[in-house]
Formats: C-alpha cells, structure tokens, sequence
C-alpha cells in the first residue's frame, strides 16, 4: 500500500492558527500490525455483507430505498435515494433534502456502505417528508485522503445538478447570503461526519447555489490529530504520510470559516463527543473544552437533558445534543445487535434515537422555514 500520496486541495478556507501536525509514518512492525488489522476487518465484514445483499434482493426490507442510482462522476459509487411515503411521485412540487454520509463504527474510512444507514433515512424521509439522498465515498486503504472528501464532492454537486429529483432549490435560504437558495443539508456518521463537515469547505461546493445550508456530525470523527491506540490504525490507512493532521478537510475540528448552520450529536459514552463538543462550544464563543466525563445520573432512565449546557444548547446557527446513557453507535439497529446489547439498553437506545431524531427534524425544519 502506498501511503505517502501527495496532498492537494488546501484553500483557504480550511487554513487554521493551530501549528501544523505533519503525519509521520510508524515504525515498520507497528505498519504490519495495522495493515494487518484494516485488511482482517475487510475480509471479516465481506462475507457478512455479501450475505446480507442477495437475503435484501430476494426479501427487500421495508426500509428500502426508492433508487439506487450512479452518476458518471462515479460510476462505482452509486447513492441511494429515499422519497417520502406520503409523497406523490407524479407531484410537481419539490422538497426539503437531506444529504447524508455513512461511516462505519467498526473501521472508519475502511468499512461501511450507504445501505448501513437504510433505516435512518427511511424513518426520517417518512417522518419528516424530506428526501434523503445516501452518498458514497471510496475506502481507505485504497483510496487515501483526499480521495474520499471529492467522492462525496462529485456525487453531491452532481446530484444538486440533476433535474430529476425534486429537490428544493429556489426557497429563500434564511442565511447571510442572499445569493443562495434552496432548503438542503448533509449529516454524517462518524467518519461521515467528517467528510460531510470538510466537504462543505469546498470551493467547488460553495460554488452551487443551493449547496448544503446546513451540516451535521453525528459521532463525527472529527480531530484525526488526536487520534491515537485502536483508531490510530484507521487515521493511518486513511491519511497519507506529510500530510497536516490539522488541515480542515482532514480533521474539521481545525477549520477556519465555514457557512450556514452546524449541528453536532454524539452519545454520553461516544470517545468522539468531546472534540464534537468542543467544536461546537468554539463556534459559538464558549470556548475549548477538554473531555471530562459526565455520567449522567439515572441511565436509561433519563432522556434528553435540556437544563445543562453539557448535554444540549441551542445559540446562533449552532445546535448541541448529547445524549445521556449511550455509546457511539445507538442510533443503528446493526450496531446495537453486534455489541450484545442488553434488552433494556436496547430498548431505551432506540427510544433516545427517536427522541433525538425528532429534535433535529423539528431543527432542521425551523431552519428550513418549513411550516409544520
């Protein structure tokens, strides 16, 4: 594997006043060591998913999308595109859209698919009458960055272009810029997280009038400076050699500047909340935090804690969630399977998903100027 690919891309709006992190290559065994691992958890997930694929062509699962469609940016990249039940396909009108971006709890940037998050985009589309559009992204560690920020780059700019998917792209926007329209958004999940963060930085993004007004990290792996031990195997089959661990399209939590509005969910137990945090506590003026733990009282017992800044806010264009009792990954069904999850933590992880699943509809919809 060549990891010392030259980086290319840097603009101005992803500089930053930290001090550059160049990304230094490990010592020869610890490079077997984590090439070993990448390649045992492609070959491990592979049979799985495989699996999986040809039980969904013989019985497709009610959280199946509309299309599954390529562009010709990247045909071997297809997304999936998800209508709203109650929406008339005949209908001339358009919609609110929701990009979003998948990750992979297991292996950031080296495993996942758009279909992980099927179920997520259906019950959203439905519940919240938004189209919801699933990217694709190249893996490491064939694909190296920034292969993957420009996957996600073509395939949204392309699908914003394509006049066959009612998306709306002529509603004022509500933001600074008067020259922009449409009501659209991109969230993504961990290692999606960030790619949905760095690719909004983009010029060739900011460039389209209707490009994402809003963007969302939930779980995001979003400071790939800091991350080291088991995750170091990830950042190291993702990120080539010389390149700065604190650019902004590699590591958003650096990035200077940025448009519309930012949301960051994370779970209480989640390793990723706090650079979430911090992030968003930056944005808005509350300054840095260092990630301490919380433990909130009650477990499964409490939902959703309004009252404590630590757990939620709401200031400006940015909007703060952390949900108390949970791990990294409690919003999807697979991930709560494979841990062995028992029945109660399960039952109340899928009720905080709900719950905070209908906290960003109704933020997204007040964003959007959506009535309803």
């Amino acid at each position: 594997m060549d990891n010392s690919a030259p980086v290319s891309g840097q603009n101005d709006t992803t500089t930053t006043t930290s001090r550059a992190l160049t990304h230094e290559p490990p010592p020869f065994l610890s490079r077997i060591t984590r090439l070993s691992r990448i390649y045992t958890a492609k070959s491990l997930a592979f049979p799985s998913a495989w699996l999986r694929e040809w039980k969904e062509y013989f019985y497709p699962p009610s959280t199946r999308p509309d299309i599954v469609k390529s562009y010709e940016c990247r045909p071997d990249l297809p997304v999936r595109i998800f209508f709203p039940s109650s929406y008339d396909l005949t209908s001339p009108s358009t919609l609110p859209t929701l990009f979003t971006v998948h990750g992979s709890a297991a292996a950031p940037f080296v495993l996942g698919t758009p279909r992980d998050d099927d179920e997520f985009n259906r019950t959203f589309a439905d519940k919240y009458h938004v189209l919801v559009i699933a990217l694709n992204y190249s893996k490491a560690p064939a694909s190296v960055f920034p292969a993957a920020v420009h996957d996600v780059e073509a395939l949204l700019v392309d699908a914003l272009g394509d006049e066959s998917l009612p998306i709306d792209r002529t509603s004022p926007r509500g933001l600074d810029d008067d020259k922009k329209k449409g009501r659209v958004g991109i969230l993504g999940f961990g290692a999606g997280g960030n790619l949905a963060m760095a690719v909004t930085l983009l010029e060739g993004v900011k460039r389209e009038e209707c490009c994402p007004g809003v963007v969302v990290s939930w779980g995001g792996w979003l400071d790939l400076a800091a991350g080291g031990g088991e995750e170091g195997a990830w950042r190291w089959g993702y990120v080539p050699y010389g390149a700065d661990l604190r650019d902004g399209l590699v590591s958003p939590f650096y990035a200077r500047g940025g448009e519309g509005f930012r949301g960051f969910i994370a779970g209480e137990g989640d390793g990723l909340a706090g650079e979430n945090e911090g992030l968003a506590r930056r944005l808005v003026g509350k300054g840095e935090v260092s990630r301490r733990e919380i433990h909130s009282e009650g477990g499964v017992k409490k939902r959703l804690e309004k009252e404590d800044e630590r757990f939620w806010f709401e200031e400006g264009r940015v909007k703060w969630v952390l949900v108390p009792g949970v791990g990294a990954g409690f919003e999807h069904r697979e991930v709560r399977e494979e841990m062995g999850w028992e029945e109660e933590v399960v039952k109340d992880a899928e009720e905080k998903t709900e719950l905070v699943m209908e906290e960003l509809g109704g933020w997204l919809r007040r964003v959007w100027g959506v009535d309803g």
